[in-house]
């Protein structure tokens, strides 16, 4: 006899702490993934009992030490080596919370003791943020008239010309308004109206379908977005950056983006250890350091499970590393180090499977809880389980909220509007099709007020409609726990007896960790700790430049020596002093000193176009390096001036051996002067030449947006150069 399909009324029958689920593809049936995905299934989870790590503590012992993310395991390598200093944050005994459970009381317990210490250490407080958008809204600016398809003819200068004549005739005719001279441009609309509250240890699951909003919403959240373009009020504890100018967002949100953008030649502890040092400050780091808590207490390699990769390089598609899923675990823990009241994770599941995409979301969901911190992530597709895992949804179409609200409730919010996920469907696709065409076949017009499929602008007024929205916009106006709005009275040397300022913290206000120099040397250090590394590139350019040395030497084989008979330049030695006599100037004496000055000078021009070529060449590269400038420079991890004079002073070391490998056989194939001076002058001036050529090139790559166009004015210059 077959056994019957799970349905509803067996939802009562599940064991109230269950184990780790089976993840979508690893042995669960649809009508059982339906089910798991439903929202009571992990009620127990949000609320307080979550499955954590068991490591032994010694062989032979059948004791097991149960620790938090962020927590150190007693008895492993990490609290070896730190000592009794963290003793007493394992120390306390493990709470019964279920099989395989462990109450996320204990684990805020443990982080109340480890904020201390870190007080007692000098390090800054925790806080905790409360994100209000008051109608926001955020438009970019499109061309109409521009050609739908990009070609070769309708990219070049000469349309672009006949365009703009085009243009100034329908100006003359009045058809065309001045401010539509380059073109036409109308706003389209990212987000519309956003009303939302993220409140403090509550974690968000951004949906919705591809171009809906998710990341501007959450770099909107982040302060990524041009304020130009946007419209209405974002809050923090109260304050808008328009109300403190001087307020940073990036020391209240974190922001992970979709793509893993690493040194490939730094080990992960190196990468988490450099994110620190940037966030954190290099004292503070260094202090914490000697007890093991210089990895902050919200995402940690530990927490991250990356303790096994540890050493091992990050890597990335050219340069053998960590895997793919740790890659990515790397990318959010990077960006979470430190202390983060808000972080924002944009499609943290790209390029991984189901089981990575929850440990990942189960580690930022624990830590959220623990710490009272707020968690967004964007997803696109999740697995049921990972879906359960979260507090709230917040679910988007055409940049407008069409829910907002627990998890719990989705199901049934949906169903009022007539629309029901069929039994082979889990929630987490239910919701991300519900918006889109395909939502029509779930639609029930006899349990809907309307009578055909909802619209995206149907969607978000109906939820403007709902007791949840109503619920939102009166939390808005509710006081807050921490409120940085109000004026305090202040009497000190900086502020004058009576003068009232805001209740922002200091640390929030603070532009960098590190002063300026010592930003410089961290970037030195990272510069110079990739460079030898990459024993492959350096021993190719070893090779490369002393085989070029060699060859074009061969070209001009001792034609600069002086005397020498090859280039009979041993006729006019006796003139150098004593000078020629014009009846003495014979032919013989005028070709002598052509030889000479032609094969000194040929190959200097030869040496400096071999530089200039070099540096043009590998000038391109660099344009693939920019994005993880951009990732920590939009991140606050130091002053560009300070990456600027790192970058250049940390190639100083490849420059001089470049310029060592090749005029060291040149020099004296060539015939040059056989004296050290001459010599160390020789390469002196051609470090500098190279120097200031990279310095050039560099430029290019910081202005220009790619390869192509970086290759085509650098060559232009290249010929300028040569030229002159």
């Amino acid at each position: 006899m077959d056994t019957p399909l799970l349905g509803e009324d067996r939802l009562a029958d599940l064991p109230a702490t269950p184990a780790r689920p089976a993840r979508r593809g690893l042995g669960l049936s649809r009508e059982d993934s339906y089910l798991a995905s439903r929202p009571d299934y992990f009620a127990n989870l949000r609320r307080g009992s979550v499955p954590n790590l068991h490591l032994d503590v010694a062989d032979g012992d059948d004791e097991r030490a149960v620790f938090g993310i962020g927590d150190l395991v007693e008895g492993s390598p990490t609290q070896k080596r730190s000592g009794s200093a963290m003793a007493s944050l394992t120390a306390f005994p493990r709470e019964d919370a279920g099989d395989g459970g462990v109450a996320v009381s204990e684990l805020r317990q443990r982080l109340s003791v480890r904020r201390m210490s870190e007080t007692a250490l000098g390090m800054a407080e925790e806080v905790q943020v409360r994100v209000t958008l008051k109608d926001y809204s955020y438009h970019v600016p499109t061309r109409e008239d521009a050609p739908s398809i990009k070609t070769v003819f309708n990219q070049s200068p000469c349309y672009a010309a006949s365009s703009f004549l085009v243009n100034v005739g329908e100006l003359i005719t009045g058809s065309r308004k001045i401010r539509d001279m380059c073109g036409h441009y109308e706003k389209k609309w990212i987000l519309k109206d956003v009303n939302l509250v993220l409140k403090p240890g509550t974690t968000y699951l951004v949906m919705g379908p591809p171009g809906c909003g998710k990341t501007s919403l959450l770099k909107a959240v982040a302060g990524r977005l041009k304020k130009k373009h946007g419209m209405g009020r974002i809050e923090y504890n109260g304050v808008s950056t328009e109300d403190a100018p001087d307020m940073v967002i990036q020391n209240i949100v974190s922001y992970v983006a979709q793509l893993d953008n690493h040194a490939p030649f730094l080990t992960v502890q190196e990468t988490f250890d450099f994110a620190a040092n940037c966030r954190l400050g290099h004292k503070k780091t260094k202090v914490a350091d000697s007890t093991q808590q210089y990895l902050s207490e919200n995402l940690t390699i530990d927490g991250l499970d990356l303790a096994v990769c540890r050493e091992t390089y990050v890597g990335d598609a050219n340069n053998r590393g960590v895997s793919g899923g740790q890659r990515r675990r790397v990318t959010v823990g990077e960006m979470m180090v430190g202390q983060n009241p808000v972080a924002c994770a944009d499609e943290i599941s790209t390029g991984l499977d189901a089981a990575v995409t929850y440990d990942i979301a189960n580690s930022i969901v624990k830590f959220a809880k623990a710490a009272g911190t707020t968690r967004l992530v964007s997803l696109l597709q999740p697995g049921p389980e990972t879906f359960s895992l979260f507090d709230e949804v917040i679910l988007l179409a055409e940049g407008q909220v069409i829910y907002c609200g627990p998890i719990d409730d989705v199901v049934e919010y949906f169903g009022g509007l007539g629309y029901r996920p069929p039994n082979t469907m889990d929630v987490a696709d239910f919701l991300q099709s519900v918006a889109t065409p395909d939502g029509m076949l779930m639609f029930d017009a006899d349990r809907s007020p309307l009578d055909s499929h909802y619209t995206s602008e149907q969607f978000a007024e109906a939820f403007r409609e709902s007791e949840r929205y109503r619920s939102i916009l009166i939390e808005q106006e509710m006081p807050l726990e921490v409120d940085w709005s109000s004026k305090v009275e202040t009497v000190d040397e900086e502020s004058p007896e009576g003068q009232s300022r805001g209740n922002i913290p200091t640390a929030v206000k603070k532009q960098f960790a590190n002063p300026f120099w010592t930003s410089v040397g961290l970037n030195v250090r990272r510069n110079m700790t990739l460079l030898k590394r990459d024993k492959e590139f350096l021993i190719g350019k070893c090779i490369e430049n002393f085989g070029m040395g060699i060859g074009m030497a061969l070209i001009f084989l001792q034609s600069a020596q002086f005397p020498s008979t090859l280039n009979t330049s041993d006729i006019i030695a006796g003139w150098v002093n004593t000078g020629c006599r014009q009846e003495d100037f014979t032919d013989d004496v005028a070709n002598s000193l052509f030889r000479l000055m032609s094969g000194t000078y040929s190959s200097i021009f030869l040496t400096s176009f071999h530089i200039l070529l070099g540096t043009l060449t590998s000038t391109p590269d660099e344009v693939d390096q920019r994005a993880i400038y951009y990732k920590h420079a939009d991140a606050r991890f130091f002053q560009t001036g300070a990456f600027f004079i790192a970058k250049q002073f940390s190639q100083l070391p490849l420059l001089a051996l470049e310029i060592i490998a090749f005029g060291l056989p040149f020099y004296f194939i060539a015939g040059l002067a056989y004296t050290a001076r001459a010599f160390f002058t020789y390469l002196l001036i051609l470090i500098v030449y190279k120097f200031a050529l990279r310095i050039l090139y560099g430029i290019l790559v910081q202005f220009l947006a790619k390869k192509a166009n970086v290759q085509g004015i650098g060559t232009f210059l290249y010929l300028m150069l040569t030229l002159t």
